[in-house]
């Protein structure tokens, strides 16, 4: 500072000018900046999406291409579970009691058709898209900045499918199609039985998985020995391959205890293949059972609350943006837990449960194009 000031008075004013003219350079660079990058919607939640869309884009374009697989990779597997259920699970259960065998072919069989109307209903169920033309009405307020369309209030663009999506929830993989206004009830039911019957499953193939699981060296020496021991086994095995040819292999060389013996019981190949459908039967049940159960328990929660998965966090950002200004954010979809669930399920003319035990293709309530507020529920809720 002090050589500063010892500077001339002409070198002074020239080097506040030079400072000054810096710092209107600084500005322009800054506000030019913030001009093209950046708007008064600017967060660390923007910066994000934006880092994350070229890696957004290649999982579309993977869910868009395997969609047809994943279709397939589904099918199989439950029309696999009801392939081992007739030609193992039925069998066994036969065997114990004509009765029990009734029960069991009853209640699969409701669960087998359900699963597979819900899913197929589900997979060729248009999700439903806004109309073009004059059917929307003055209740449209924004638009699509994809589209470049209307879009009426709970409609959202699904990036795999090109297209706005009434009520849209996600574009689900596994159906490769958007679960939306139409078929979110197919959607949700398929899962829901497919989650009652892994449950039923496991817990009627217990006791066999447990037998099959706890006895699998019977099977995987083909038969030639079974022991209670598994080690002893292959001890025994290895005993009758060092022995020389035409030699008695009546005395081994070490002998068993008292409560093991060691028999030859040939195992057929179908018995080895029901053993190991057992086995696949139960871990596929049980995995897949427990998948789809948090998710069933996810979407309950997300109907009986009024939302979607893309509204739940819509919602979220809604209730700390008005936390902020001292006010509390309702959710203007949610009608109540019962009301909500009539009107999901469509409830509605007459409907009863006979419908949601049974398949049905009963349309939903609502056009999905108007959504009216809880308070005229009853009165003027939607058009049916």
């Amino acid at each position: 500072m002090a050589a500063y000031l010892r500077l001339p008075a002409f070198i002074r004013r020239w080097l506040q000018r030079m400072k000054r003219r810096v710092q209107e350079y600084k500005y322009i660079m800054v506000l030019t900046f913030q001009s093209l990058f950046c708007n008064a919607f600017l967060s660390s939640w923007v910066v994000w999406d934006t880092l994350m869309e070229p890696l957004l884009w290649f999982v579309e374009k993977v869910v868009k291409a395997f969609g047809p697989v994943f279709v397939f990779v589904v099918v199989s597997l439950v029309l696999s579970v009801i392939g081992v259920a007739w030609l193992v699970f039925f069998p066994i259960m036969r065997d114990r009691s004509y009765l029990t065998l009734t029960y069991h072919l009853i209640f699969g069989n409701w669960l087998a058709v359900n699963v597979l109307f819900h899913y197929f209903k589900a997979l060729l169920t248009s999700p439903g898209k806004p109309p073009s033309g004059d059917r929307l009405n003055t209740e449209v307020t924004t638009v699509c900045k994809k589209c470049i369309t209307p879009k009426p209030p709970r409609t959202h663009h699904c990036s795999v499918c090109k297209c706005c999506v009434l009520k849209m929830d996600h574009h689900c993989p596994w159906l490769n199609n958007c679960v939306g206004h139409y078929n979110h009830r197919y959607f949700f039911l398929f899962c829901v039985y497919i989650f009652v019957g892994c449950c039923y499953v496991c817990y009627s193939t217990y006791d066999v998985f447990l037998d099959h699981f706890h006895n699998s060296e019977k099977y995987l020496f083909s038969g030639k020995f079974s022991l209670l021991s598994p080690i002893d086994t292959i001890q025994a095995a290895a005993l009758q391959l060092r022995q020389p040819q035409g030699q008695d292999t009546a005395a081994p060389e070490f002998a068993y205890p008292a409560n093991q013996t060691l028999v030859q019981e040939p195992v057929t190949m179908w018995e080895k293949a029901q053993h190991n459908l057992i086995i696949y039967l139960f871990f596929l049940c049980s995995g897949a059972g427990a998948a789809v159960g948090g998710l069933s328990v996810w979407h309950a929660r997300l109907i009986t609350h009024g939302q979607t998965s893309i509204e739940v966090h819509i919602n979220k950002k809604e209730s700390k943006r008005a936390q902020k200004k001292g006010q509390v954010y309702r959710n203007p979809y949610d009608y109540g837990p019962r009301k909500n669930w009539k009107m999901f399920l469509g409830l509605t003319n007459g409907r009863s449960w006979r419908h949601i035990l049974f398949p049905s293709s009963h349309p939903p309530m609502g056009d999905g194009l108007t959504w009216h507020n809880p308070q005229d529920y009853g009165r003027r809720v939607l058009p049916i």
